[in-house]
């Protein structure tokens, strides 16, 4: 008989938190019939052996190079046996009972291409962890200088879902991937993780493409994953590989003119936005340190810092590959 559910984790550097993750998951406790496959991209933290002498149990494929995550992910998939597949961040802590409901919800209602629990921070807060699909003007304000000026904040929001109730479920448009769960015959139909997604944002091309194809996308309040979120990134420029990745999405789903067209004004507007952050900032961290205000002048210098940081390096390696 299939197992219900086959879990698959990629893993970059994240040897300790993967091991949490990984006992929330041991035998006997997730309440259904579940296969566990870790992919560790290459990870030099001692990761994959880690999972060897301590998850025997555990389905391993150690990378000998950073494959992304899209890429990483597909690559379980071609072994998972499970009714569905369940993509789940290594920083995560799955609630007893969570896979469960995941599963019950996709074995109740066909027309559901994809769903996923709420996800909450370390002290019990939930995460936003839904989106609309952006539009242009949403993603104008959250990163050019017409933030400061609050034009086209509405459009901002409701991309965010900043009003959404979190204790009810509720159809979406996306989900974010530290916990998204997707029937295997779904995944057949719609494709897996598009992996020009190196990594950021292949959820929600995902959940484009299950509503292209006529499936609904479910929040279930009812499971519950803890998420600490961003260790992976640590390693690596993250900045960097979420706009290759934004931009990639506008060129997929806009077109490729229409898309080039949009990631140029986005890069031409974040350029001018910490252009005139950097100074500003500059001058109130110095100001406030003066005036003894470390705190709130340490928090300007970083702001500065990473105007700083963009416009002489991450800003120019965004631009320097076409996704």
């Amino acid at each position: 008989m299939l197992p219900d559910l086959s879990v698959i984790i990629v893993a970059y550097h994240c040897r300790d938190e993967l091991a949490a993750c990984l006992q929330s998951l041991a035998p006997g406790r997730v309440g259904v019939s579940a296969e566990v496959f870790v992919v560790d991209n290459a990870s030099r933290d001692g990761t994959a052996e880690m999972v060897r002498e301590r998850f025997g149990w555990v389905h391993l494929v150690a990378n000998a190079e950073n494959r992304g995550f899209a890429a990483a992910n597909n690559q379980a998939i071609v072994s998972a046996t499970g009714r569905h597949v369940l993509f789940l961040n290594p920083d995560t802590a799955v609630s007893e009972g969570a896979l469960e409901t995941l599963v019950r919800t996709l074995d109740g209602d066909p027309t559901i291409g994809a769903c996923g629990p709420r996800i909450v921070n370390p002290d019990g807060t939930p995460q936003h962890s839904l989106r609309r699909f952006p539009t242009f003007t949403a993603l104008l304000h959250q990163y050019t200088i017409l933030r400061a000026v609050r034009l086209f904040k509405p459009a901002y929001r409701r991309y965010k879902m900043a009003n959404f109730t979190w204790e009810r479920p509720a159809d979406v448009d996306c989900l974010m991937g530290a916990a998204l769960c997707v029937p295997r015959e779904v995944l057949s139909r719609v494709g897996t993780l598009d992996e020009r997604f190196f990594v950021y944002l292949e959820e929600m091309d995902l959940c484009r493409r299950l509503a292209n194809a006529g499936y609904r996308v479910r929040f279930v309040p009812g499971a519950e994953v803890t998420h600490i979120g961003g260790v992976s990134a640590k390693s690596g420029p993250a900045t960097v590989y979420f706009f290759r990745s934004l931009f990639a999405y506008l060129r997929k789903h806009r077109g490729r003119a229409v898309g080039s067209l949009m990631a140029a004004t986005l890069m031409a507007g974040m350029f001018l936005r910490h252009m005139i952050l950097f100074p500003a900032n500059a001058l109130a961290g110095l100001f406030l340190l003066v005036l003894a205000q470390r705190t709130a002048s340490a928090r300007h210098i970083e702001r500065a810092y990473g105007s700083a940081r963009f416009l002489v390096r991450d800003g120019w390696l965004m631009m320097l590959k076409n996704p």
